[in-house]
């Protein structure tokens, strides 16, 4: 399964070095911070803010969001594998929040959304793991008329050691159904690779393209890093 990690770099790094833009398509930079405040074993508070700069004139947009997420323990079966954070250890997971994103620049508010999503995880062979997120999103647009929107993700990872390092690369697809048009409008496909960093925090960067439909530009290359913290 050293073949699962060797993809995720090979386009990883491909996809850093090699993301030209064009009127169709366009290059993006996502830093994010996420916070996770453990409750009890089951339940926590996931805390977001996540910043895109694909805006013309270098400006930025900012996603900010407050979670509650709720894991199930296993009742018949054994936990899904020995990890520090509890619910990649789980099975099944719920996560309900609020979103609201701004333009950095203006000030100006561009939407609310709310958020419910359900998560299953089943064991394959070779010790990879399949995730299945579902979430509906219920979406207050600035100027817009109310909408939802339907996302279905799909991702396989596995953890490798290097010594006493366990790393998990990735690899996901994610297909999004929009209610304003009525149709399968967006997708997206992304590698990337975890790196625990101490007891509190976990590095993470990837590669994710989004193609869509009805929204321009119709192809993104997004080079992502995300800083994780748990307490």
């Amino acid at each position: 399964m050293k073949n699962l990690a060797s993809a995720v770099l090979i386009i990883l790094f491909a996809g850093i070095s090699a993301t030209p833009e064009t009127p169709n398509t366009q290059g993006e930079f996502r830093p994010e911070i996420d916070a996770y405040i453990s409750m009890n074993p089951s339940t926590r508070l996931f805390l977001l803010s996540s910043f895109r700069s694909n805006q013309p004139g270098n400006s930025w947009d900012g996603d900010f969001g407050a979670h509650l997420s709720f894991a199930l323990k296993p009742l018949f079966r054994r936990e899904l594998r020995q990890r520090d954070d509890v619910f990649n250890k789980r099975f099944l997971s719920f996560q309900a929040g609020f979103r609201y994103m701004r333009n950095l620049a203006e000030g100006a508010p561009l939407e609310h959304r709310w958020i419910v999503d359900c998560m299953p995880r089943y064991p394959l062979p070779g010790n990879v793991i399949i995730s299945d997120r579902n979430r509906g999103e219920m979406r207050f647009i600035q100027g817009k008329p109310f909408s939802t929107r339907y996302r279905n993700k799909l991702q396989l990872e596995r953890d490798f050691a290097l010594g006493q390092l366990v790393y998990t690369p990735y690899l996901s697809a994610e297909a999004f159904y929009d209610t304003r048009y009525d149709a399968w409008s967006r997708r997206r496909y992304s590698a990337g690779v975890q790196i625990p960093a101490g007891t509190h925090l976990v590095l993470e960067s990837y590669f994710l393209r989004q193609n869509q439909s009805r929204s321009t530009p119709a192809h993104l290359n997004v080079f992502g890093l995300r800083f994780q913290l748990y307490f």
